[in-house]
């Protein structure tokens, strides 16, 4: 085969080589969403030698080199991974959401490895600020610092390196805000029920002898004790009842990488600059649709140990989503999965893109997400009138 094809055409040659026989291995998710490790060919490379592509380019830290197929085996994974996924988000966005503008989008750089932060003047900030680990971001473009040499730069994606964290070193009731809120609201119920039970034992307790009222107060009062007591020393009790370490490599993650490109996608109307709970559900139900799950960053213990997240969670609407410490949460993907069931496999897809449309950054979940999911109903929905009324049931539901 490699003497047939020494007697080809050059131009021919030339045209085959960014395809030609080379595969390189790629973590994938199989029908049940585990995660396995596939040897598979990149789409689009215009090089034979380096991840460098037609639409992306993967580099190291800050380098401007891409990165070289003779890397070191975790890097090689790394960099084939997120090539690999990042042209499957392009892909649907290009074919079955018609986005023209993801269609022409520039070169795109993607840094692997990065643990310098983002700096809005120079893009990177300087190296002796403390380094990130276990996300990722995608950043605005910007026009860079002439006076001080710094060009302009567009849309880049960066993965950071993962670093296991002891669980000692996490801040348990700001990681966790949104866990700690639903606990507290149920530690409220559960003493409001304590009350109301203790209070009708005690209208009761003509008909009771004396020894039972005690055992039944004592009963209905311990319950609500116990309650406290887990609730006041609950940071203890979860660090020494859960896994002691935590870590998270974004670029081996495939819906991570699909979260990060619709960042890109939508950034025309949801501004990167600006972390918001609307922003990274908008991602979230993209990387949703295209990974074809509900679920972001689960049963993949290899490469991530945090929870992950679930659209499918049971969730009532708190005050405290809105706000941008809650942005990562996974309410905001809970309304939007649970809509697709509504309107329909065939135009969710158009659907969340029109929604994208209809908000900004800035926009809230009660009133501005509700009303851009009614004007796009209207619009979009097969049977507006009754579809409307089903996804007000739902959100009743949630507490909206």
């Amino acid at each position: 085969m490699i003497k047939l094809l020494c007697f080809l055409p050059i131009i021919f040659f030339q045209i085959s080589l960014p395809i030609y026989g080379q595969t390189f291995s790629v973590v994938q998710r199989t029908p049940k969403f585990k995660a396995v490790i596939k040897k598979t060919n990149l789409p689009d490379l215009i090089s034979r030698t380096h991840f460098d592509g037609k639409y992306f380019k993967i580099v190291q830290g800050i380098e401007s080199s891409p990165i070289s197929f003779k890397s070191d085996k975790v890097l090689l994974l790394k960099a084939a991974t997120t090539y690999y996924h990042l042209n499957v988000a392009r892909k649907y966005f290009v074919e079955v959401v018609k986005s023209e503008r993801v269609k022409n989008l520039p070169q795109i750089i993607v840094r692997l490895d990065i643990t310098r932060q983002f700096f809005e003047l120079g893009k990177f900030a300087n190296e002796n600020l403390s380094p990130t680990y276990n996300t990722a971001i995608t950043i605005p473009p910007g026009k860079g610092f002439p006076s001080r040499g710094v060009g302009p730069w567009d849309m880049e994606i960066w993965f950071r390196p993962r670093k296991n964290i002891h669980i000692d070193e996490l801040n348990l009731r700001s990681n966790n805000g949104q866990v700690d809120g639903l606990f507290r609201v149920f530690r409220e119920q559960i003493h409001m029920m304590t009350f109301q039970r203790f209070m009708v034992s005690l209208l009761n307790s003509s008909n009771m002898q004396s020894g039972q009222l005690f055992r039944s107060s004592t009963q209905i009062i311990g319950a609500s004790v116990l309650m406290e007591l887990f609730y006041q020393f609950r940071d203890p009790i979860i660090k020494l009842t859960s896994r002691k370490h935590f870590g998270m490599d974004t670029a081996l993650i495939p819906e991570v990488i699909y979260h990060e490109f619709s960042h890109v996608a939508l950034s025309d109307t949801l501004a990167l600059s600006h972390e918001s709970p609307i922003n990274e559900g908008l991602a979230d139900i993209f990387s949703t649709l295209i990974s074809g799950s509900s679920k972001i960053a689960t049963n993949i213990k290899k490469y991530n140990t945090f929870n992950g997240k679930k659209a499918k969670r049971k969730q009532d609407y708190q005050v405290q989503f809105e706000n941008s410490n809650f942005a990562n949460s996974d309410y905001v993907l809970g309304i939007l999965w649970m809509i697709k069931s509504i309107v329909g496999n065939e135009i969710t897809p158009n659907f969340m893109y029109k929604l994208s449309q209809q908000i900004n950054s800035s926009s809230d979940i009660r009133n501005d997400l509700i009303k851009g999911i009614r004007k796009t109903c209207d619009e979009l929905c097969k049977d507006p009138f009754s579809q409307k009324m089903e996804i007000f049931k739902g959100l009743a539901k949630k507490q909206m």
